[in-house]
């Protein structure tokens, strides 16, 4: 268990650290009291009950009455606290870690995985949480018992201090034994638990394809395999705790038979103790193992919420690959012409060590003019997305670079550089709302008039116009109740929203048909004529018309040039004519 990471969430407390040093003055009166109660248990005893004296009965009671509810307060308080501390704790951690997600690249998030995100925002939280209360709650109490027992025992009974050491010391030999064999099993427990959130979202997110394939019994029998993973993790750690439990109590009584044994003979004799100090001293005896049965909730706890919070430092340390740059270039966002340069770039995703890997890209060069549309075709994998991912920076280059209006992309500061690209890409993610809200996302404000212009664009206001609420339709999450051709000529809608100088449409129109395609297309060249186009796209129709149209193969551009030029001269693009189109024409022939 590492010390720092109690230290940095300490830090967390700033401002609120008071209650905290609140918490621990009410465990110090919860202490007092409670083990003032066993001393003023054995007064009444010995001075009310042996001598027949009720007003010492009535006294010595009413104060033990008195230091109960004083105890009860404290620890009512306390519990307060020790509820907004795990709560307070939680939310702001939960907080930072969203923000800090929000800063990260599409690199940061890649090595992350969303799912173990949102693990470390939501479990790995919550055991931050639950230990965050117990610490605050109970663990001040374990050297106030200690101390405290050992002091009153070593004062009032020390004929039975060594009976007390040898149980202090036998239930701490015990504790550290369950704690050294524990210990990795609540490891392999955490790690059980995140391989069955995996598993499940996994299966939820794709709960029509498993319905589709009847795959239900090979997921049912998946998620059982991790599943018992995970009961037998878990049951361990209990099995070893049902006998620690057992354990205690037996060292305990132990402890308590000698002190009758010793005491009782004491009090029979007339010398040492008396019949009060005999129960009071079982009693003490008893609060000794107090301490050591919140140590062993407590420390496996905070064990398990160190491991959490090394997760989510991670997050919150982790730097993100793209930052703004230092002295931005200064760019006026309306004057923009969106001339899109590729100078020589190379581009390697990088391994979960940081390191670069093997090149995506390499030595790519072309030019886009404002007002030009360019298509990029090529097989899957060859780089195509990965290639448009570099102008709006989600990723930076490797080598070469990647100039608008001729400054580099690293140099422009970021809002800028995506207020003048808007990328389109080709399984849209629509956020729930209402379809205004998801047409204006990129633009809140615009007005009704642009919005239909927008959307008519896409060819997507006709048919929200033809539903009962029209833009005040619900969108589910990920846009489920509208279909994918829908889905994707609304995500065509809010990026022409935004009036980008350059706009990205990475395969956008796949899941429409090739006439209302070609409308789209035809509606966007109309309304943004000045703005650099690029497309990419798996079918010729979709690129045909397009000033120019690279090629891509392996990571190179391999050929470029308008359809009729690459129907003549582009082997690999005239057997893609063929497999979607057709013959080739002969040469001089009507193109398709």
């Amino acid at each position: 268990m590492n010390l720092q990471n109690y230290l940095r969430l300490w830090s967390f407390f700033a401002g609120h650290k008071k209650w905290i040093v609140l918490s621990i003055l009410l465990s110090l009166v919860l202490t007092i009291m409670t083990l003032v109660i066993p001393t003023l248990s054995a007064n009444l005893i010995n001075e009310g009950i042996n001598k027949g004296d009720t007003s010492a009965i009535f006294h010595y009671g009413e104060q033990m009455l008195i230091a109960a509810i004083i105890g009860c307060l404290a620890f009512v308080a306390n519990t307060a606290i020790a509820v907004w501390a795990g709560e307070y704790a939680a939310h702001h951690l939960r907080v930072a870690e969203y923000a800090k997600i929000q800063t990260l690249s599409h690199g940061n998030i890649d090595r992350f995985r969303s799912s173990d995100l949102l693990i470390r925002l939501t479990t790995d939280v919550l055991t931050v949480k639950n230990a965050t209360i117990q610490l605050v709650l109970t663990f001040p109490i374990v050297p106030f018992f200690l101390l405290g027992t050992i002091v009153l025992i070593s004062i009032n009974m020390p004929s039975i201090l060594p009976i007390t050491f040898g149980v202090l010391v036998a239930l701490a030999l015990l504790l550290l034994a369950y704690l050294v064999i524990v210990q990795p099993k609540y490891i392999t427990k955490d790690k059980r638990i995140d391989e069955v959130n995996h598993t499940l979202r996994e299966a939820l997110a794709g709960i029509r394809v498993v319905k589709a394939f009847v795959r239900q019994a090979h997921e049912k029998e998946k998620f059982g395999s991790v599943a018992e993973n995970l009961r037998t993790a878990a049951t361990v750690p209990q099995y070893m705790l049902a006998y620690i439990t057992p354990a205690n109590t037996l060292i305990l009584y132990l402890g308590i038979t000698a002190i009758y044994f010793i005491g009782g003979s004491q009090a029979i004799a007339g010398s040492g103790m008396n019949i009060g100090d005999v129960t009071a001293a079982a009693q003490y005896l008893i609060f000794i193992l107090v301490p050591v049965y919140l140590l062993s909730i407590i420390l496996p706890l905070a064990s398990s919420a160190d491991a959490s919070l090394v997760r989510i430092f991670e997050v919150l340390d982790a730097v993100p690959e793209i930052r703004p740059p230092e002295k931005p270039v200064a760019v006026d966002v309306g004057k923009a012409q969106g001339r899109v340069v590729f100078d020589h770039v190379s581009f390697g995703y990088r391994t979960a060590d940081g390191t670069a890997a093997k090149p995506v890209l390499s030595d790519i060069s072309f030019i886009a003019e404002p007002g030009q549309t360019v298509g990029i075709l090529g097989a899957t994998g060859s780089g195509k997305s990965t290639l448009v991912s570099l102008i709006p920076r989600f990723y930076d280059v490797t080598q070469g670079r990647v100039t608008i209006d001729g400054v580099d992309v690293r140099q422009i500061s970021l809002t800028d550089l995506r207020s003048i690209v808007s990328i389109c890409q080709q399984e849209p993610v629509l956020f729930s709302g209402t379809l205004r809200d998801t047409v204006t996302y990129g633009m809140p404000g615009m007005t009704d008039d642009r919005m239909h212009v927008i959307a008519r664009a896409a060819d997507a206001d006709s048919f929200v116009m033809n539903i009962p609420d029209q833009y005040d339709s619900y969108v589910a999450r990920r846009g489920e109740n509208f279909s994918g051709g829908q889905r994707q000529r609304l995500a065509i809608a809010r990026a022409l929203a935004r009036n980008p100088k350059v706009l990205i449409l990475d395969d956008s129109t796949s899941a429409c048909d090739v006439v209302t395609e070609a409308a789209i297309q035809d509606a966007i060249g109309g309304l943004m004529e000045k703005t650099t186009r690029i497309i990419i796209a798996q079918r010729i129709s979709s690129v045909i018309t397009a000033d120019r149209i690279l090629i891509m193969e392996k990571g190179r551009i391999i050929a470029s040039g308008n359809h009729a030029e690459l129907l003549k001269t582009c082997p690999e693009y005239q057997e893609i004519y063929s497999s979607q189109l057709g013959s080739v024409p002969a040469a001089g022939g009507a193109a398709a």
